[in-house]
C-alpha cells in the first residue's frame, strides 16, 4: 500500500525485527540518517519542520536504536534502508546522513544508485576508512565497559573524556548541548549488541567513492574532531559531483548547533 501524503509514525516490520519510522510532509522524498551508537531519530527535531515544508520527509531509528528492536543475529543497516524505502514505494531519494548516518548513505547509493537522486552528508564517517587504531581501541574499550558494567558507567565514560568534547556543543549553547547529552545518556542507543553481527557492504566505500556521479554535499564544522574533518576532506576530493560547506563554531553536530543556518544551507543546495 502506497502511503503518500499523511504524516504518520509506523513499525516496519522486517526479518523478525521492527524499525520505528516517521514520514511528514509532501513532495520529494528526503531521508534522514541519523548516527552511531549515541544517535537516534532525535538529532534531527530542529530539521523536521523546516524539511518538511519542502519534502516528504522519512526520519527513523535504525536497528539497535531509539525506538527500534535490539539486532538477535546477523543485520544489515543497509538492507533495512532498503527495505524501509521499498516498503514507503520510495523513488529517486536525497539521503541526508550524520556521521555514521553518512557512511549508510554512502554505501546505499553504491549499492542502489538508480534509487538516489543527491546526498547531504553531515559530519560523516565512511565504511572502509583506515582509521587509527586509538581510535578503534577506545570504541572496543567502550563496549566492554558497557558490557562489563553496564551501559550508564559507559555513557558516563564517554562524557567525560574530554577527548570527545569536540562531539557535544558548546556550553554557551546550553540548550543544544543539553539536547545531545540527553540522547547520549539514553542507554538504549548505546551498542546492546555485538557489533559484528553488523554486515557491511564489501567492498567497501573506501575504495569506491569514484563511481557515485550523483550531486553530494559535505557539510564540515570546523570543531570537530580531525579524522572527521579528513574524512570530508576525502570524500569530496573522491567524488566528482562534490561540494563542501564549512559552518563555523560547531563541533560534530551543527545541525544542532545552528539549526537555521544548516537549514538553509540543506535547502539550498537541494533547490539547485
Amino acid at each position: 500500500m502506497c502511503k503518500k501524503h499523511e504524516s504518520f509514525q509506523d513499525y516496519l516490520e522486517i526479518n523478525n525485527t521492527r524499525l520505528f519510522y516517521t514520514v511528514t510532509g509532501e513532495g520529494e522524498p528526503l531521508v534522514l540518517i541519523h548516527g552511531g551508537p549515541f544517535s537516534d531519530h532525535r538529532i534531527w527535531d530542529y530539521q523536521i519542520k523546516s524539511l518538511a515544508s519542502k519534502y516528504k520527509v522519512i526520519f527513523f531509528d535504525k536497528r539497535g536504536h531509539g525506538k527500534s528492536d535490539i539486532p538477535r543475529d546477523a543485520f544489515s543497516h543497509l538492507e533495512d534502508l532498503k527495505s524501509l524505502v521499498d516498503d514507503l514505494e520510495l523513488r529517486k531519494i536525497t539521503l541526508l546522513g550524520s556521521s555514521a548516518g553518512g557512511a549508510l548513505a554512502i554505501d546505499f547509493a553504491l549499492q542502489y544508485p538508480e534509487m538516489v537522486k543527491a546526498l547531504v552528508l553531515v559530519c560523516p564517517a565512511l565504511n572502509g576508512y583506515p582509521y587509527p587504531s586509538n581510535f578503534i581501541s577506545k570504541m572496543v574499550n567502550l563496549y566492554i565497559t558497557g558490557q562489563s558494567e553496564g551501559p550508564e558507567a559507559a555513557i558516563q565514560k564517554y562524557i567525560l573524556d574530554p577527548n570527545n568534547e569536540y562531539f557535544f556543543p558548546s556550553p554557551k549553547r546550553a540548550d543544544a548541548r543539553g539536547k545531545v547529552i540527553e540522547i547520549v545518556k539514553e542507554s538504549t542507543n548505546f551498542i546492546r549488541w555485538n557489533p559484528m553481527w553488523e554486515t557491511e557492504l564489501k567492498p567497501s566505500a573506501y575504495k569506491r567513492l569514484g563511481e557515485i556521479q550523483i550531486p553530494v554535499l559535505i557539510i564540515a564544522a570546523d570543531k570537530d574532531s580531525e579524522i572527521i574533518l579528513t574524512i570530508g576532506e576525502y570524500i569530496h576530493d573522491q567524488i566528482v559531483h562534490s561540494k563542501s560547506e564549512m559552518m563555523n563554531d560547531c563541533g560534530h553536530f551543527p545541525n544542532v548547533e545552528k539549526p537555521e543556518e544548516f537549514n538553509q544551507i540543506v535547502l539550498d543546495f537541494l533547490k539547485d
